[in-house]
């Protein structure tokens, strides 16, 4: 993380979870469960603030659907696994199969113990700078769009007869794109796509034509 713990007690109660319970002086069992709900929280109050500060004119709605993806338990998973944090449970053997299986849990709960340690300011710009750098946000924004619904309310905006037309291939070279889709603005052709499936091959040419800048239309949605 590039810091060293105050108190290494807090990531080691962290590291554990439900099924190695660990004992305090009074002999009550802890797990990483209260770190957890901790991480949890700060985790996705560090989200919000940093996508509040990174897209100033984009409405609540976005926010909030950018913010789930991030937070969501596959990608603290995979934030878990690519950031190297999993690397300390090594000295772990007996339980590390089952901690990569609850690799969020784990993740989260680090959180809510460099709160505890350090607190927010210092929890905050750990996992911005540690963390982040492997979400890939560019590519979040565009699984929000749905490319063929901006495209026709284009059309209909500016009296467009957009219409497309979809065929199966009858030579397959890639298993992938089975269907092409054409998309057509009157006789004129914008755009082709490609895809498994009509859908797909529907939302690539719309996609195709959208980034073309043959027609003026905002990408990102709100």
């Amino acid at each position: 993380m590039g810091k060293y713990p105050n108190n290494i007690r807090l990531y080691k109660v962290a590291l554990t979870q439900r099924s190695d319970i660990i004992y305090n002086k009074n002999k009550k069992p802890r797990t990483n469960e209260r770190l957890e709900y901790l991480g949890d929280a700060v985790v996705g109050s560090i989200v919000a603030e940093y996508l509040f500060t990174q897209f100033p004119n984009k409405q609540e709605g976005f926010l909030t659907k950018m913010r789930a993806k991030i937070v969501s338990r596959k990608s603290l998973n995979s934030l878990s696994q690519q950031s190297g944090l999993m690397k300390l449970l090594t000295q772990h053997q007996s339980r590390n199969k089952q901690a990569k299986g609850a690799a969020g849990n784990i993740f989260e709960a680090i959180h809510g113990a460099m709160l505890l340690d350090f607190g927010y300011k210092t929890t905050k710009e750990i996992f911005i700078k540690r963390f982040l750098k492997f979400v890939d946000i560019d590519k979040l924004i565009e699984e929000e769009v749905d490319y063929k619904s901006k495209i026709l309310e284009w059309g209909q905006k500016h009296k467009s007869k957009l219409i497309f037309e979809c065929y199966e291939e009858s030579v397959i070279t890639n298993s992938h794109n089975r269907f092409k889709a054409i998309l057509f603005d009157g006789n004129t052709i914008l755009g082709k796509g490609y895809g498994a499936s009509k859908k797909e091959a529907e939302q690539a040419a719309s996609k195709q034509v959208m980034y073309s800048g043959k027609i003026d239309i905002n990408i990102i949605t709100d």
